[in-house]
C-alpha cells in the first residue's frame, strides 16, 4: 500500500493518505476478525490502485473472505478477477 502514489506531486499524497489511512482500517478489521468489513476494504483498496497486480491483489484478498462468508458479492468478485485472467 505505501508505494501507491509514489513522486505525483499533491494529488499523489491525498492518495498516498488515503491508502494510509485504509491500511490502517484493514489492520484494525483483521484484528477484530471483522471478515465482512474486510471484503469491502480489499475491494475499496483494489479500487484504489492502478497496477493491475496490485488490484488483483486486493481483489483475491475480497474474493477469499467473500466465499468463507457467502457474501452477496463472490459473483462480482470472481468476474473482476476472472477479466485479469486470474481465476
Amino acid at each position: 500500500l505505501s508505494r501507491v502514489g509514489r513522486g505525483q506531486g499533491p494529488r499523489a499524497s491525498r492518495q498516498t493518505r488515503r491508502m494510509s489511512d485504509l491500511k490502517d482500517t484493514i489492520l484494525a478489521a483483521h484484528a477484530r476478525d471483522d471478515r465482512r468489513a474486510l471484503v469491502g476494504l480489499y475491494t475499496q483498496a483494489a479500487d484504489q490502485t492502478n497496477d493491475i497486480n496490485t488490484v488483483c491483489f486486493f481483489l483475491t484478498y475480497a474474493y477469499i473472505y467473500a466465499l468463507e462468508l457467502g457474501h452477496r458479492d463472490v459473483d462480482a468478485l470472481c468476474a473482476r478477477l476472472d477479466a485479469h485472467g486470474r481465476v
